[in-house]
């Protein structure tokens, strides 16, 4: 013991506990700059929207609230550190414990309490106010949004128009959504616009948001709901009313040849494939036409129209390699005019 101290360069004990910190700050500081990269399209502080406003203003008392506690509660921490440091000890060299302390106990669950009725009652309030879409600011535009596994379907009843994964709104227009699901429990958000709310099945929920510019609004389903719940994305686009007024129009009355494209949005196909080689819950339809497809039991098979009908009505008969076999049938749901114009569109897609 005394070769081993005397080898021992004094301090070095220290030095090596300011080396440990500084290499632990220096980590935690490059952390938190390679989080604060990228855009951000998703983050809840970059608000557009009164609806984002709103969940905002509550945001905002309740960090309050948090750094009052905080401030309060590592205060007490560090004056009893100091207060204390020389209390008397038992015989092994430990604090004397203390039992039970009836007055500190009554106050530390009192002020949680009181903690909580200062969070809950502004938090009670905007759930209230976000239930139903506000009545000063002119007639709403309703959207139904159905939740399936894996997209969302957006029908616009007052229009007659149906879309997948877009739901397209004019600025400064209050949206008046009720939220139903097919099948899962599913949930919408829209970060920069409104906040989350659940898609039930058997249920309808209601929400509003607004978009105060012009421009894509990333959203998602926020509930896990399946195998192909990472990939339920969705986008709100926002436009200005001759815009919007526009695409209403061409979704009424599609140019030439764009009634497959219209089928597959309506169908709900575009939210599963892709048409522009991104990943998706299934296999993108952009080159597909006429090539060869290799399929999980390792057999591969030519994608030409045999192929694609029999892929609508019997989708699990030959699935691809790398997909999971959740494709619903829609045989009954489809007419042969309609698998050709399905075909005549993935065809257009490249071959």
């Amino acid at each position: 013991m005394v070769r081993r101290l005397q080898g021992r360069r004094p301090g070095g004990g220290h030095r090596g506990y300011l080396s440990r910190t500084l290499l632990i700050i220096t980590l935690t500081l490059l952390t938190l700059a390679i989080t604060a990269c990228g855009s951000a399209p998703q983050s809840t502080l970059i608000r557009k929207g009164e609806a984002a406003d709103r969940i905002w203003d509550v945001y905002g008392l309740i960090w309050i609230g948090a750094a009052i506690v905080f401030v309060l509660v590592e205060g007490l921490l560090v004056y009893t550190i100091i207060r204390f440091r020389r209390a008397p000890r038992t015989a092994h060299g430990r604090p004397v414990p203390v039992h039970g302390n009836t007055k500190l106990e009554i106050i530390w669950t009192i002020i949680p309490a009181v903690v909580l009725v200062f969070i809950a009652i502004p938090t009670l309030q905007i759930i209230a106010d976000l239930a139903e879409p506000p009545t000063d600011q002119g007639a709403p535009l309703k959207v139904d949004v159905i939740g399936h596994q894996f997209y969302f379907e957006f029908s616009y009843p007052e229009l007659g128009v149906k879309t997948t994964n877009a739901m397209h709104i004019p600025t400064g227009t209050i949206v008046d959504i009720s939220l139903q699901s097919n099948d899962v429990i599913h949930s919408f958000w829209v970060p920069q616009l409104a906040g989350k709310t659940d898609l039930i099945p058997g249920r309808t929920n209601r929400m509003w948001l607004e978009a105060a510019e012009a421009g894509t609004y990333h959203g998602q389903c926020a509930e896990f709901c399946g195998l192909g719940h990472a990939l339920m994305r969705f986008t709100v686009e926002a436009q200005t009313q001759a815009d919007f007024d526009a695409w209403v129009n061409e979704q009424k009355n599609p140019t030439a040849g764009g009634g497959g494209q219209q089928l597959a949005q309506s169908l709900g196909c575009t939210g599963c494939h892709s048409v522009d080689g991104t990943a998706s819950v299934g296999p993108t339809w952009k080159g597909l036409y006429d090539h060869s497809v290799k399929l999980s039991d390792g057999s591969s098979v030519t994608a030409d129209d045999a192929y694609i009908k029999e892929s609508i009505l019997q989708p699990n008969a030959q699935v691809v390699g790398g997909f999971q076999p959740i494709m619903p049938s829609f045989e009954g749901r489809v007419t042969d005019a309609d698998i050709q114009e399905l075909i005549a569109y993935i065809k257009s897609l490249g071959q």
